[in-house]
């Protein structure tokens, strides 16, 4: 007999719990797409078509791929814009950004025109750029500005100091500043 089963993450349960001996069959092309790569095929006595089965795994035979989330090009050439940007500066400070080179990457990435002397742009120029913006643009900005804050207030007003009666006494936390971390 056969079973049939219609997603491919029932089907990977109903291989788990049924015996071997119950054939497990669809003729949902999406789910022969996912057990295509299993070796075991069946008849399925509704389309009399040859269709793969999902080939039991168990957790040693799954590897698992970390990938890296960053390409390592962009990481090569972003550290290079930063040694770049915190080059010794006039203070010899490596830590503070060069207001030149600043400049100079922002030209060269197109972030700021050609000509542009100064990376900061005044109030004023911030609300003529928004005024000459259409209706739906500065609505769409304004409603993103919305539920940015909203979130961003909520996030900051959960990170407070706590404090709670216990039987014995008192327990809780503290936030406070700090240059490092660790973990033990």
């Amino acid at each position: 007999g056969g079973v049939f089963v219609g997603s491919a993450a029932l089907m990977h349960l109903v291989t788990k719990l049924l015996p071997p001996t119950v054939f497990l069959y669809s003729n949902i092309p999406s789910l022969n797409a996912f057990t295509a790569s299993s070796p075991l095929s069946v008849i399925s006595p509704s389309t009399s078509l040859a269709l793969n089965m999902l080939t039991p795994r168990t957790p040693l035979q799954v590897q698992l791929e970390i990938k890296d989330p960053v390409d390592p090009t962009a990481l090569v050439q972003s550290r290079a814009i930063l040694d770049e940007l915190l080059a010794a500066a006039a203070d010899n400070k490596r830590s503070s950004v060069n207001p030149k080179a600043l400049i100079s990457i922002a030209r060269r990435l197109s972030d700021i025109p050609p000509a542009s002397s100064s990376y900061t742009v005044s109030s004023a120029q911030c609300k003529e750029a928004f005024d000459s913006l259409s209706d739906e643009d500065r609505r769409s900005l304004l409603n993103i500005h919305a539920r940015v804050k909203s979130f961003a207030d909520a996030q900051r007003g959960s990170v407070v100091d706590v404090e709670v009666d216990i039987p014995g006494g008192k327990a809780g936390h503290t936030v406070s500043p700090c240059r490092g971390t660790s973990s033990w």
